[in-house]
């Protein structure tokens, strides 16, 4: 089963996690970043991790922190307005 959650992002930005159970038992999450503006939406996918979790929410927390991470580096500081 796979679980989808949206995180607001400073800068106006969003996230979006999927996470799934593996067969394994191990979870993967990957995160998908968009940022709307009044003409358009940007969406960035980042890339699937290779690391696997004992949780979703563990798997979570990691994809919504790469996420976060990449706004960090690549948005310039002028242009995210901190919530």
């Amino acid at each position: 089963m796979v679980h989808r959650k949206m995180f607001p992002a400073d800068g106006g930005y969003n996230i979006s996690v999927a996470s799934e159970q593996m067969r394994d038992g191990k979870w993967l999450a990957v995160a998908t970043i968009t940022h709307s503006t009044e003409t358009s939406q940007r969406s960035v996918d980042l890339p699937v991790p290779t690391e696997r979790f004992d949780s979703d929410v563990e798997a979570e927390r990691f994809a919504l922190d790469a996420a976060k991470a990449w706004i960090e580096r690549n948005v310039p500081a002028d242009e995210v307005v901190r919530q």
